[in-house]
Order: C-alpha cells, then structure tokens, then sequence
C-alpha cells in the first residue's frame, strides 16, 4: 500500500510539472514543423519506447486483449491525436500560456461530462466553482473589443482539444485497459503517432520534403515532448487507472503558474488585458470544483458538533 501511495504522489508531481511546461515546448515545436507532424513524431517514438520495455522488463508477456486494444486504440486518439493534436495546432498562432489557462478548464468539462454520461451529481459548491473559472477564461480570452472577435480560430482548436482530452478523462477509469500502464500507455501512443503521421503525408508535405525545413529550435521542443512528455503520459494513464477523474484533473490548478511563468518570462509572449483578473479567478474555481464540496461538509460538521 505504501508502494502504490508513493507512487501515485510521484505521478501527480510529474504531471504537474512535466504537462506545466509543455505548452512552452509545443510552441517551440510548432514554429517550423507541422503540428500532426509534432504529435504524430513524438507519440510513435514514445509508444515504440514503451513497447519495448515493457518486453523487455516482461510486462507484455501475451498479446493485450481486443478489448484493451479497442480501449487503447479509443482513449489514444481522443487524449493525443485529436485533444493533444488540435491545441499543438492552435499554438501556432494562440501564446503557450494563453493555451494553457484554456485547457485549465478541463476539470470543468470533465465534471460536465461525468454529470452527461455517468450521472454524477454537481453540488453547488461546484457549480459555482465551474462558472468562476470559465469566467475567468472568457475574460482572458476577451480582447477588449467584442465577444466574437475575441474567439479566434485558435483558440477553438484549443476549446475542441479540451473536449477531446475531457471526454477521455472522464470515461477513461470506466473502459477495460491493459493493467500494466506501460503497456497502456505504449499502446495509445503508438495508435496516435501512427494515425497522427498518416494524416499528417496527407494533410501537408511528405515527410522527407516536410522535416529538412525544420529549424533546430523546433527539433529541441520534439525531443523534450517526446522524453518528457512520454513520461508525464505514463503518469496520467496511472492515475487516470488508480484514481478519480476528478481529482487527477488536480494538475489544472498547477499547470497554469508554470505555463505562464515559462511564456511570458522565457517566451516573450504579450499578456493578455484582462490576465491579472482571469487567472485568479480559474484557480479559485479550479479549488472549488475540486475540494470545495469536500470544505463545505466539513465545516459543516464542524459547524454541527460546535453547536
């Protein structure tokens, strides 16, 4: 039992600050390669890596399940090809952490998504933490001028990337997966490397016309995604197995802070008007939506046994 609580701390701490700095290297990764390019490149190299390993630590010891394939094939797509894939498009025109404080609304969707698919109820205390931090989102993304113009093409790629990667959260810990993580995790990379790549020939250049015009600036952000980011995936695929999606979803409050701090101080990147007003308002509604029903009962108990 400590093994597996140690464990679990260690992979919140990679999620949170592996995925934190990410958004600064998919910018840097997508300003001379193409964006399904950049995820097909690191997630086949990364699931190949898994794969290997996990035979050659004897993980995969008998061919996974159709089921667990499905599920792989399924989650794969949803949280690195389409949810990962669309925010690497969007970064090419949208700042890393403007990028960021969007995808912090996971923890709102995928409490949408839990209540929409599985029933689970939204106290009020929730609730009201959902509406803070979408508050804060729109008035990040609000350009001063008017609503419409304020929603880019960008930044819906960032939105529909968000609900490809909530919608796999949340059904994630209900689908049959391999039980040995490597193995999972190896498995969903490798779909969406492989699908990312075809569609990328398609989509853009060849690959030997596309990649000899990438800058080393852009090959130094592939090769941190596609170390790092393995590793932060390995991590959330674990949790996502052993813990509830709401609280693996934790990592949003944190996320954020680096993002920020890594572009506007490493980045250059321009704030947005209303930053200094938006953010603290997504970090209030993330801690609502996360513990705020878990604050509310106890101090009502405590309320109770005072009285």
């Amino acid at each position: 039992m400590k093994g597996v609580s140690f464990k679990i701390i260690l992979s919140y701490l990679a999620v949170y600050i592996i995925w934190g700095s990410t958004y600064f290297f998919i910018k840097m990764a997508v300003e001379s390669m193409p964006a399904f390019y950049v995820v097909g490149l690191r997630f086949l190299f990364g699931g190949a890596a898994f794969i290997f390993l996990s035979i050659a630590t004897g993980a995969l010891r008998a061919m996974p399940s159709k089921q667990e394939i499905l599920s792989a094939f399924i989650l794969g797509n949803c949280l690195l090809l389409l949810g990962n894939g669309f925010v690497s498009v969007a970064e090419r025109t949208v700042d890393s952490y403007l990028a960021a404080l969007v995808v912090a609304s996971t923890p709102f969707c995928v409490a949408l998504f839990n209540g929409l698919l599985f029933r689970e109820k939204l106290p009020f205390v929730r609730l009201s933490g959902m509406l803070c931090g979408l508050g804060g989102v729109a008035l990040i993304l609000y350009n001063g001028k008017n609503v419409l113009s304020s929603f880019t093409p960008g930044v819906g790629f960032v939105v529909l990337g968000l609900g490809f990667w909530s919608f796999a959260t949340s059904i994630g810990h209900k689908m049959k997966v391999h039980k040995n993580t490597l193995v999972n995790s190896g498995m969903q990379m490798l779909f969406a490397g492989t699908i990312g790549l075809v569609f990328s020939w398609v989509l853009y250049k060849p690959v030997y016309t596309a990649l000899p015009a990438v800058s080393a600036h852009s090959w130094i952000g592939l090769l941190y995604l596609t170390v790092f980011g393995a590793v932060g995936f390995y991590c959330y695929s674990y949790l996502i197995k052993h813990e509830p999606s709401i609280r693996v979803v934790s990592y949003a409050i944190v996320n954020p802070l680096i993002a920020v701090c890594l572009g506007l101080l490493l980045g250059h990147e321009k704030p947005a008007q209303l930053l200094v007003f938006g953010f603290p308002l997504i970090l209030i509604g993330l801690v609502l939506i996360l513990y705020g029903n878990r604050i509310w009962k106890k101090r009502r108990v405590n309320a109770v046994g005072q009285s």
